[in-house]
């Protein structure tokens, strides 16, 4: 093909981690984009090899850092299932709680970062502010903040400290109230952020699907499927909340689908705190467990879509393989089709509006 070629990153810090793209252009044009990865990869599945079962808990958040609480849940949720065991009420309240506190921080950080490549500072500072409401709350749960290891197969490390629920209820309020400002003045308003993102990066719906798009990305192509709403797990099919989906396929679209869902987290965990049971937070498991020969697959709804997690156990008390599948890597995929045709000065937007995380990818 015809045209000069260009590398974007590795180091290049909008790249939102190690992630190189050698695009071909003419002009001003992007003709072809093919990516390349690899450059981060730190074998957290092969280390569950090596380590017991438990103790590789530390490992999972570390692997989508930027929710790590939701990679905690599927990795706990994986286990369970095969060892066939059944986690109480009470765990099951706390984790959707902070399952959906993950998915807000993650959109935060995604809304920071969009900011912050297209110029934005103060979209940048205004997120990461709010953020701290929840950061405070897991650090008061569960000891820490960006890792915190808190779900565990069995339920959770520590039950809800008395109060806390207030706590909870008070910085939703909060959130709810900021976030709508948030949203007006950093968004709808903001004729730089509009003229920067609707009718860039338009990824079709059928390209969504043929490519294996999920989440907010999938959602903001007109695909309404949320694996919380189709097939349920915890107390998903108790609580009231909508699916956003937007049909333009557009950067912006795929902002606003974040947004809107941020919105319906809050409506989760005010409800789900509401109505928590009593009960045991944690059923007794020894802490070297072994799980029998079986090929056990868990599918969850993360903030960027559906993970998976497929396990091959022995009988030991180490998985023989644990296997992810990344709904970050179909992203960048995809955006090798989304390039096609765009400016380059487009690159950096549609890039942040995917919202990749590298860890996840480069396993």
């Amino acid at each position: 093909m015809n045209g000069f070629e260009i590398n974007v990153g590795p180091a290049h810090p909008s790249t939102h981690g190690v992630l190189k793209f050698k695009l071909t252009i003419e002009g001003d044009t992007i003709k072809k984009a093919e990516a390349e990865i690899g450059f981060l990869h730190r074998g957290k599945e092969k280390a569950a090899e090596d380590v017991t079962y438990m103790s590789y808990l530390p490992f999972v958040d570390k692997i989508e850092y930027v929710s790590a609480l939701n990679m905690e849940l599927l990795y706990s949720s994986l286990i369970e299932k095969a060892l066939n065991i059944q986690i109480s009420e009470r765990a099951k309240y706390i984790r959707t709680i902070m399952a959906e506190f993950g998915r807000i921080m993650n959109h935060l950080v995604f809304l920071a970062a969009f900011g912050e490549d297209l110029g934005l500072i103060s979209e940048f500072f205004w997120a990461l502010r709010e953020r701290e409401l929840l950061m405070d709350i897991i650090e008061e749960i569960s000891g820490g903040r960006l890792a915190p290891v808190y779900i565990r197969p069995g339920g959770v490390f520590f039950d809800f400290k008395e109060g806390i629920e207030n706590k909870i209820i008070e910085a939703m309020e909060k959130l709810e109230y900021k976030i709508k400002e948030v949203h007006e003045y950093a968004i709808i308003k903001n004729s730089i952020f509009k003229a920067r993102t609707k009718g860039v990066g338009i990824l079709k719906k059928e390209d969504a699907i043929n490519l294996g798009v999920t989440g907010p990305n999938a959602r903001a192509s007109g695909i309404n499927r949320d694996y919380r709403k189709l097939n349920p797990y915890l107390i998903y099919d108790k609580l009231d909340f909508k699916v956003p989906v937007f049909d333009e396929g557009d950067a912006y679209a795929r902002c606003l689908v974040r947004m809107e869902e941020i919105k319906e987290s809050i409506k989760i965990i005010k409800e789900a705190t509401k109505n928590i049971p009593k009960g045991d937070y944690l059923i007794k498991m020894p802490w070297i467990i072994k799980i029998p020969p079986a090929y056990t697959i868990e599918i969850q709804e993360t903030p960027r879509g559906e993970i998976g997690m497929i396990l091959v156990s022995d009988g030991s008390e180490r998985a023989y393989r644990l296997k992810i599948r990344s709904a970050s890597f179909f992203a960048i995929k995809a955006m090798e089709k989304i390039l096609e045709g765009e400016k380059i000065a487009n690159f950096y937007p549609i890039l942040a509006s995917l919202d990749p995380v590298m860890g996840e990818i480069d396993r």
